[in-house]
């Protein structure tokens, strides 16, 4: 499904030049440093780019697009930025993209904000975004609001606008059967970000939809609104009311089973990244534990034994907080 010329311009306008956030341009050119010419580009997404209960802790969530993934990962090993073998990290990027990598910013010893990098090669974003994709994973995270902080050239910049639109317009393909008889704009968003949400085991409590899109409101109103009036002259919505919609063809029954299992697929995925992400992101454990204090409000007192072999003891309390955490 291609982006309508009118959603790629509503994206791009608020995707490729937005009102410059400093750090996280200053963020991103500090990745950009010690990623060296592999780099080449740099989009900011989640809690910090949406303002939706970030916190101090909160690091500056980038998808780190590269050409080749051995180049970049010597580069940081180079500076000193990778504390793994630069050909294991490549390696373990291959099949089941991105790697999760943390970066400290900043010089040593020096008290600053992180960065959790979502690296990817460029072939491999483009496929994600689209309708070739294997699971879900990038299109959940970026069909919200992003930016692209970095770009190695023209383009650069404009294949991620381009990978950026077709997240946005396939929302209308994976929301159908789940979305009411009738919806506005607000109600189309609302929805693609619970079913979203629910295709992932996450430490968010329930209601995490809701606080994205009261955060986002704005920007998810301006773009949607614009894919919901292309889909309309297209004949897939049919006009109620001013701004109201409904589904021309109504999903059925094989519509929904087949989209069942594309995020039973993409939740069997995406914790299946969670192995590899204990190789390539230094100090994993703590990061997880402040996410989950920041979302629950609970701290989190390891003993020394879970904390010496969390692989292996930590599992019982990880499951009582998934059981518990809407509570």
């Amino acid at each position: 499904m291609l982006p309508p010329d009118a959603l790629r311009e509503a994206v791009r306008a608020r995707v490729a030049s937005p009102a410059p956030d400093a750090g996280a341009r200053e963020a991103a050119r500090a990745v950009e440093d010690r990623g060296g010419p592999a780099t080449r580009a740099i989009v900011f997404f989640g809690s910090r780019k949406t303002q939706a209960r970030p916190d101090a802790w909160s690091a500056y969530d980038f998808f780190v697009i590269v050409d080749r993934y051995r180049p970049f990962y010597d580069a940081l090993r180079a500076h000193g930025a990778l504390g793994r073998p630069s050909a294991l990290v490549a390696a373990l990027n291959r099949p089941l993209p991105p790697n999760q990598i943390g970066l400290t910013l900043g010089a040593p010893g020096e008290s600053t904000a992180r960065a959790k990098c979502a690296v990817v090669s460029s072939a491999a974003f483009t496929r994600e975004t689209s309708a070739a994709r294997r699971d879900h994973f990038f299109l959940g995270r970026l069909c919200q609001q992003t930016e692209v902080v970095f770009a190695a050239d023209e383009a650069s910049r404009e294949q991620a606008v381009d990978a950026l639109a077709s997240a946005h317009a396939l929302t209308y393909s994976w929301v159908r059967p789940w979305l009411p008889e009738r919806f506005d704009v607000g109600t189309f968003c609302r929805t693609f970000l619970r079913v979203s949400y629910s295709a992932e085991i996450r430490p968010e409590p329930e209601g995490r939809a809701e606080a994205l899109w009261d955060a986002q409101r704005e920007y998810l109103s301006a773009v949607y609104g614009v894919l919901l009036r292309e889909l309309s002259a297209a004949g897939e919505l049919v006009l109620h009311a001013p701004d109201t919609y409904g589904l021309a063809r109504p999903a059925g029954r094989a519509e929904r089973l087949r989209l069942s299992a594309y995020f039973w697929r993409s939740k069997i995925r995406a914790t299946l990244r969670w192995a590899k992400y204990v190789v390539t992101f230094d100090d994993w454990l703590e990061f997880i534990l402040r996410k989950a204090a920041r979302h629950s409000g609970q701290a989190f007192d390891l003993s020394p034994r879970e904390r010496r072999f969390p692989l292996i003891f930590l599992w019982p309390r990880v499951f009582r907080y998934l059981r518990h955490k809407d509570r």
